[in-house]
């Protein structure tokens, strides 16, 4: 982009260079580069002015006009956003006009005037659905005019604007409108009555923003936090202390980038709440003087950057895999699978049935069992295998049978769909299940009724089915020995459990576990040493966390009271560690990107940098690798 400038203002093309200028003060604007943001669209509305091009010059204008509305500045804010609809004269429907209303709305929202910004927003969508219905306009009307809706008190309304902006955005791909979403839907879901999910929410949002790092919106999506954290809509999640770390973290993001109203709005509810926690507040809570400088962005705040502040990512992930073991029994602090135990648990609130895939040994029953929890049903929890039952006999395990009805059928016995009326049936290897039966199991889904083997009527049961399998999910879909619709029945309930080789630092964590867990349970002490370490850590296991639970019981029942093992005390089937080019290709790599993140400081641009990557390239990498934590 700056080899643009430079070219296009070497050859006098100011229309070119304006286009230039305005396309990296965006870049800047959304990085929180608040005062060379605005250098430069200064500077586009210039170079567009001075070669005729009024309405790129108008474009630049409303975007000088975002950046000041993010430096605090409302009313210049406003006077830019006028000055560029007034200096293109267009219909009051093209694109252009209704960008200019909806921004004067957002300084309205700003301010927390609801009524009044959503007149600018009301007047807006009607227009914009008639011109570009799924278009980007209508993802940043919806979550805007749910934010007001939420300030008027209408919370259902905000709830469900809300959702409907989180669907438009991802059917859009509009990841920095998504994660602003996630701010507004977790407040909503929260004014409802809806705890989980609104954490949920809210873990989601500040996902996206470690992605996309665009310390505004990240900022406010902290301020929230810290609001529902406070407030009266956190029920279980209530915790001050934390809310204190979000202000404060919010604050960091806002001093950084030189956003003077968030900055006091932050302030203000640090001074408010701090007392309430600590006899002694720190100085940095204290109130700042802060002068306003032409450009919008006070020196106080120049004199002194601040990077990115990332406070509670510890202590969140720390609350997130207690929560997951409490829950589902699994120990992890892996984001994705512990994105995936809340997807899991908000599905489970429901009534649905649930298909759980993933490989042998990744913990399907467990999240079968709290799935159940979860569900607050009141009946029994119930698991049947599948691949263990004898095809004769599969029917009456699972539906029950009336005496007399087979040879051997000395009584009625009922199956485990009637044992666990009320609760939760588990039916792991699914897709073992021969198809007629599979028929029969689909009938009970939509009906609720099923007929004992033998029997002439019948039987109604409100028992929910949690399915697993380790059968790929696009087989599945096909009818690849498995009915594809029963399939699409749970399609809506579908979980993936990741293998742990793709957990990242999950394995130390649960070597550690286990490890701790067999010694209590032997009496005796025992260590790994490094090589030994190292050698379960580079193991591929196949088995999953079951093979390595075994392995570290092998190892303590074979161990002496305060014995060090080493690489040869660990026994393993090597037979399928890879040993190939390619996988230590893989290695090495991984071990590249471990060290460029290090020396990095954990900055993922600046690691992609070292590293000769985009940062694209980089996330794609890790995500492939299992080290996203």
């Amino acid at each position: 982009m700056q080899l643009a400038i430079a070219i296009n203002e070497k050859m006098g093309f100011r229309a070119f260079l304006g286009d230039a200028e305005r396309s990296l003060a965006i870049v800047e604007w959304k990085a929180g580069r608040l005062r060379e943001a605005a250098r430069l669209a200064t500077a586009a509305i210039g170079h567009h002015l001075d070669a005729g091009a009024k309405r790129r010059g108008a474009v630049a204008q409303l975007l000088h006009g975002l950046i000041r509305l993010h430096a605090g500045q409302l009313k210049e804010a406003e006077a830019e956003i006028v000055k560029a609809s007034e200096l293109y004269e267009v219909s009051d429907t093209s694109r252009l006009a209704l960008l200019s209303q909806e921004y004067l709305g957002d300084v309205h929202l700003e301010q927390g005037e609801a009524v009044e910004a959503l007149k600018f927003y009301d007047e807006v969508w009607p227009k914009a659905m008639a011109l570009v219905p799924k278009g980007d306009i209508i993802a940043e009307l919806r979550h805007r005019r749910a934010e007001c809706y939420l300030l008027l008190g209408q919370r259902e309304r905000a709830y469900e604007e809300s959702l409907q902006g989180l669907k438009h955005c991802r059917e859009l791909g509009d990841r920095y409108e998504e994660a602003a979403t996630y701010r507004v839907l977790a407040l909503s879901a929260a004014a409802v009555g809806r705890f989980a999910e609104a954490k949920s929410w809210f873990d989601q949002g500040f996902a996206f923003y470690e992605d996309i790092e665009t310390p505004y919106e990240w900022g406010k999506l902290w301020l929230a936090y810290g609001d529902w954290l406070c407030g009266d809509h956190a029920g279980q999640f209530s915790d001050h202390r934390a809310a204190l770390e979000a202000f404060r973290a919010a604050r960091d993001h806002f001093e950084q980038m030189g956003a003077e109203g968030k900055l006091a709005a932050a302030d203000a509810r640090i001074q408010k709440l701090a007392p309430t926690l600590s006899p002694e507040p720190s100085s940095t809570d204290a109130s700042r003087d802060r002068s306003h400088s032409g450009s919008g962005l006070s020196d106080s705040v120049r004199e002194k950057p601040r990077p990115p502040r990332r406070p509670r990512a510890s202590s969140e992930t720390e609350r997130r895999a207690a929560r997951a073991l409490e829950l589902f029994g699994l120990v992890t602090r892996n984001r994705s699978v512990l994105d995936i135990l809340e997807q899991c648990a908000k599905l489970a609130e429901g009534r649905s049935p649930m298909l759980v895939l993933g490989e042998s040994g990744t913990g399907k029953e467990l999240v079968a069992a709290g799935i159940h929890t979860i569900s607050g049903r009141r009946g029994q929890f119930l698991p049947l295998n599948c691949a263990a039952i004898p095809p004769e006999v599969f029917e009456s395990e699972l539906f029950g049978h009336m005496a007399g009805s087979f040879t051997g059928a000395l009584r009625d016995k009922i199956g485990i769909v009637e044992a666990c009326d009320g609760g939760s049936m588990f039916l792991d290897e699914v897709g073992e299940m021969p198809l007629e039966l599979q028929a029969r199991v689909l009938r009970f889904l939509e009906s609720g009724e099923f007929r004992r083997v033998g029997a002439t009527r019948n039987t109604r049961a409100d028992t929910r089915l949690v399915a697993a399998t380790n059968r790929d999910r696009l087989a599945l879909k096909n009818g690849e020995g498995f009915r594809a619709d029963l399939y699409y029945r749970l399609a809506h309930g579908v979980i993936t459990l990741p293998p742990l080789r793709q957990r990242g630092d999950d394995i130390a964590l649960l070597i550690e576990h286990f490890l701790e867990q067999a010694c209590s349970e032997a009496g005796r002490e025992v260590k790994l040493a490094d090589s030994a370490w190292a050698r379960l850590g580079a193991h591929p296991w196949p088995g999953n966390v079951r093979e390595l639970r075994s392995t570290i019981q092998r190892v303590v029942a074979l161990a002496r009271d305060g014995e060090v093992i080493d690489a040869n005390g660990i026994e393993l089937d090597d037979s399928d560690v890879p040993t190939n080019l390619l996988e230590e290709t893989i290695v090495v790599e991984k071990r590249r990107i471990e060290e460029a993140l290090r020396q990095a400081g954990g900055m993922k641009s600046e690691a992609a940098r070292r590293l000769g990557l985009s940062r694209t390239t980089l996330l794609s990498k890790m995500k492939r690798y299992g080290m996203m934590e």
